[in-house]
Order: structure tokens, then C-alpha cells, then sequence
């Protein structure tokens, strides 16, 4: 590797590793668990490494990042609606339908998820979980939803009070359950 590529590597970092949580958090809401989230965040910076020779100084590096995850997210989601799932005959007939361990880190993360929380943002479609994720999980701005989501702001704030609308009813029809309260002061924060 040559001293120019050791220096645009080298730049690529300094830019772009400060925002692998926020691009893991975002990819976590919208996966479900880490090990996709994980995937997903790494598919990403692989594609911003090899793409980033085009990348222009002065470009807001948070939004371009989050405009190739989110391409990321998309891509592989349509790759898997065509894809059926399979499982061993022997896992299927012992009841299993996850893998046997998990690492201490993956318990964690998903603890700090509420699951209620997280089954609900599963539920909304891409259109109206995506700028909800971005606003909620991510701290961007409307000015920064519009810019990453290519749509006017009228348009990510609409999107905004129809995802935490439809979010505040699915978490509050949950209210028999022993978290009712909690859930629902979530879904009234939102």
C-alpha cells in the first residue's frame, strides 16, 4: 500500500469513525438485532470506503454516511422479502428457532431496546420508521432528514406525526400488559 493510500485511509477514518454508534443505532432499529445491525453498518462503510474518492470536501459526512446506510437498509431488505427462510429439520423438531448462544454484548444491546418499543418501529413501514429513526435514535435535524431523505421538510415533518402517531397507538394497545404505563409514556415522549 502506497503512502497516498495509507493518507486517504487514514482521512477516511478521521471523518467517518465518530458516527459508527449513531450508524449502529440506526441500523439496530430498523434490523431488530445486532448481528444484522452489525452487517449493515459494516456494508456500509464499505461501500463509503470504496466510494470515497467522490466524496466532496464540505459535504456533510453525517448525511452522506446515513444516506448509504439507509441505501444499505433498503438493498437489503428487498434482497430478503424474495428469500425464504429455512431451518433444520433437527432445530425445527427440538423447538429451536434461534442459535444456542449469544455473545454478553448482544445480550446487552438488546436489553436496552424496549421490546414492545422495538416490535412497534419493526411494524411501520420503511417510509414513515426510517425519518422517525433518524430524528429519534439519530438527534438529526429536520433540515438533515430532508437533505438525507432527498424530501421537502413539510414532507419529513408529516412523515415524523404520522410514524410517532402510528407508534403511540400500537405501543398503547399494548397497555394490558405489566409495562402499560411505561410503554406508554414512551409513546407519549415521542
Amino acid at each position: 500500500m502506497g503512502l497516498n493510500q495509507n493518507h486517504h485511509t487514514e482521512h477516511f477514518e478521521d471523518l467517518t469513525i465518530g458516527f459508527a454508534d449513531r450508524l449502529f443505532r440506526v441500523a439496530f432499529a430498523r434490523a431488530g438485532n445486532v448481528q444484522d445491525a452489525e452487517d449493515i453498518v459494516q456494508e456500509t462503510y464499505l461501500k463509503a470506503y470504496r466510494s470515497f474518492e467522490s466524496f466532496r470536501e464540505g459535504t456533510n459526512v453525517k448525511s452522506w454516511l446515513m444516506q448509504i446506510l439507509i441505501n444499505v437498509v433498503r438493498d437489503r431488505h428487498r434482497r430478503t422479502m424474495h428469500r425464504i427462510e429455512t431451518v433444520e429439520l433437527k432445530d425445527w423438531e427440538n423447538g429451536v428457532d434461534e442459535p444456542a448462544f449469544a455473545s454478553p454484548e448482544d445480550l446487552m444491546i438488546e436489553d436496552e431496546v424496549d421490546p414492545a418499543l422495538s416490535e412497534a418501529l419493526q411494524c411501520l413501514s420503511e417510509q414513515l420508521a426510517i425519518p422517525l429513526i433518524l430524528r429519534e435514535g439519530y438527534d438529526a435535524t429536520y433540515d438533515e432528514i430532508s437533505k438525507i431523505l432527498d424530501i421537502p421538510i413539510g414532507t419529513v415533518m408529516s412523515r415524523l406525526s404520522r410514524a410517532r402517531a402510528a407508534l403511540r397507538e400500537r405501543l398503547k394497545a399494548r397497555a394490558p400488559n405489566k409495562n402499560s404505563d411505561k410503554l406508554e409514556r414512551t409513546a407519549d415522549d415521542l
